[in-house]
């Protein structure tokens, strides 16, 4: 399939580089697991504003190459991503490449694949992500190949929190004036521990998408 090119040929780019960067390296694995009030993703809710339970499996080595799954419920079905990058840092400056492929049990014609690339100094972060294959059911609507996700976010200790304040903008390929898709969201979370409060919102025109939300995590993981 198409996808599965694009993620090899991907995958092939990122492990070559860090083959070229580092010699014969040791290896990490973690799991994670998460449960939710609400799944919101790039602003806009998931699991149409119920609660979800998520978890995953993570892999890394030294040399900075990294691979893992992740799954999360939704209303009807479940959601499995499949990711694979190269990440690593210079003085305060922190980078990290990759591709990521977005599946639905129940709806495969949605599926579709991301190349993205993060940077982050100090307490300041940014990233871009751009959609470079999608299913059939996506041509012409949202998720469509040729999308852009900009984002930014500021961290920072509050007292007993860790704080990020952080803004995201979708930029859809077929958005126009007759199909208007693109939308910004905004937001800050609280992390203490294992828990995180965060009140997010978009600006999507129509229905309740738009509402201020305010969602509480729950979320830990374990080496293996």
């Amino acid at each position: 399939m198409k996808k599965s090119i694009v993620l090899a040929t991907a995958v092939a780019a990122i492990l070559s580089s860090a083959a070229l960067t580092s010699g014969v390296a040791m290896a990490d694995a973690s799991v994670n697991a998460t449960a939710t009030s609400n799944y919101i993703w790039r602003g806009v809710s998931q699991s149409s504003d119920t609660a979800s339970v998520q978890g995953g499996v993570d892999w890394s080595g030294e040399s900075g190459v990294y691979a893992g799954t992740w799954v999360g419920s939704l209303v009807v079905g479940q959601e499995t991503d499949f990711y694979v990058g190269f990440a690593g840092e210079a003085g305060d400056f922190g980078y990290d490449v990759g591709a990521i492929v977005y599946a639905y049990t129940l709806a495969p014609n949605t599926n579709f694949t991301e190349v993205y690339l993060n940077a982050s100094f100090g307490g300041l972060s940014a990233g871009v992500a751009t959609t470079v294959d999608s299913a059939s059911a996506n041509t012409g609507g949202a998720f469509d190949e040729g999308d852009l996700y900009l984002n930014a976010a500021y961290d920072f200790t509050a007292g007993p929190f860790d704080t990020s304040v952080f803004v995201g903008t979708y930029m859809f390929d077929n958005d126009s004036a007759t199909q208007a898709l693109d939308y910004t969201h905004y937001g800050v979370s609280l992390t203490s521990g294992e828990v995180t409060v965060s009140v997010e919102k978009n600006d999507i025109e129509g229905g309740n998408a738009d509402n201020v939300r305010i969602v509480a995590t729950w979320s830990k993981a374990w080496d293996i």
